[in-house]
């Protein structure tokens, strides 16, 4: 059993606009951009949808990736490559195009005050087409890899191509959005990140693992269209069981832990499936999980029991 403490300071979330999830291009000189959305559904199904973009000045590369599972399965996986000009969107809005095609769309409903949101990516039998409306309190804060941006919580309904046939869809989605400078994976070892949804309440929670041996700790719970950051020193992360992946070891069964004056969670993640991507420089794994466990606050107690999906990466 291995157990992380830390040392480090308090992750402090703030407000966000919908413009903060629009394109950053004319920031910088160079950074990484990365779009993420991941979607849970009723009938068992899941699809994760990503935009990377490695921008150097005017140059770069656009990677795209949408993966369909079943039962955790993977049973469909398009990668592809562009060149950074085929991309196009706005600095103003979330929305991203690619060879005129339109991947992402970010928009305030004129009559509700809504956020929603439309993903549509598909390969020549394969497809996505889904409409996410956000249901929590999105946020934003600097990590020592970046500049990340949540929404914890949509609604999401649509529609799944698979080997050319239909499959109408609705469950619960998550978003981020991350801004990270060029030189991070020198500075940086990776991350590990995921998220718990509880009725109402989402719990997001990130291990940012510095070059040195610690790691950056940050739990963020939304409650009541409120969110809340939980100091580190209150935050404990213990490795149960690994297992050996492409001759590595990742954490098989873990257990998150918070503990103060007002809030105690206590919930342990076991791994269903592990679906392993292959990049140039990195080591990623996508899991499903199974989640168990309690969240208690000052008001009330609930029981945790779901399926959830984490990503870790280690670079280099």
């Amino acid at each position: 059993m291995e157990e992380y403490d830390i040392k480090s300071t308090m992750f402090q979330p703030q407000d966000i606009v919908l413009r903060d999830d629009a394109m950053h291009q004319r920031d910088t000189f160079s950074h990484i951009e990365t779009w993420y959305y991941d979607a849970l559904f009723d009938n068992n199904y899941s699809v994760v949808t990503l935009v990377n973009v490695f921008k150097f000045g005017n140059q770069g590369l656009v990677l795209t990736g949408m993966f369909i599972y079943k039962d955790t399965h993977l049973v469909k996986n398009t990668r592809r490559r562009y060149l950074y000009k085929s991309l196009a969107g706005s600095e103003d809005v979330p929305l991203i195009k690619i060879k005129n095609k339109e991947l992402i769309r970010g928009y305030i409903d004129k009559n509700t005050g809504a956020w929603l949101f439309t993903i549509s990516m598909e390969d020549s039998d394969s497809g996505v087409d889904l409409k996410l409306i956000k249901k929590t309190t999105p946020w934003k804060g600097n990590t020592p890899l970046g500049n990340w941006l949540v929404i914890p919580r949509f609604d999401v309904q649509g529609t799944l191509k698979l080997d050319g046939k239909k499959i109408e869809v609705s469950g619960v989605g998550y978003h981020d959005h991350n801004i990270y400078p060029i030189y991070a994976p020198f500075k940086i070892r990776g991350y590990h990140f995921g998220k718990i949804a509880v009725d109402t309440d989402s719990i997001t929670w990130a291990r940012i693992l510095r070059k040195r041996s610690d790691e950056h700790r940050i739990v963020v719970l939304n409650k009541d269209d409120q969110y809340l950051s939980i100091d580190p020193n209150d935050i404990r992360y213990t490795i149960k069981k690994e297992m050996i992946s492409d001759g590595k070891p990742i954490p098989d069964v873990f257990q998150l832990q918070v503990e103060n004056n007002h809030l105690s969670i206590d919930i342990t993640m076991e791994t269903m499936n592990v679906h392993q991507i292959r990049m140039p420089g990195l080591r990623y794994w996508r899991s499903h999980l199974h989640t168990v466990g309690t969240i208690r606050t000052d008001t009330y107690s609930k029981h945790v029991d779901g399926i959830e999906i984490s990503e870790l990466l280690k670079f280099f």
